[in-house]
């Protein structure tokens, strides 16, 4: 993350926010520095898989991929590639938001 960046920083800060309200500790922040690459997304699905997280928390679906159709198919990927579930802070409207991990089963996960 480069620190002169303020919407990167308020990305952080929301996800930051979320994850304390579900329950989460953030271990890492991934940050793609180069426009429709996926080089940030490989490292963090192969850290995820290393240390054994299933929830990966991200800002909006565009930060997957700026196509709707494509952003869906990577989040299913990067769920099935972690076995976990991945969380939008800002769904889009067409996305219906995540189920709060406390709603479903009584405790964060």
């Amino acid at each position: 993350m480069t620190d002169n960046d303020p919407t990167e920083r308020q990305h952080v800060a929301d996800i930051a926010s979320f994850a304390e309200r579900e329950g989460f500790t953030v271990s890492l922040v991934f940050v793609e520095t180069r426009w429709q690459r996926a080089l940030a997304l490989n490292a963090m699905t192969a850290y995820c898989q290393r240390h054994n997280i299933r929830n990966v928390i991200v800002p909006t679906s565009e930060h997957l991929n700026t196509l709707p159709a494509l952003a869906e198919l990577s989040k299913e990927l990067l769920q099935q590639d972690i076995g976990g579930q991945v969380w939008i802070v800002a769904p889009t409207k067409e996305e219906p938001s995540c189920q709060s991990s406390a709603a479903k089963d009584g405790e964060p996960q």
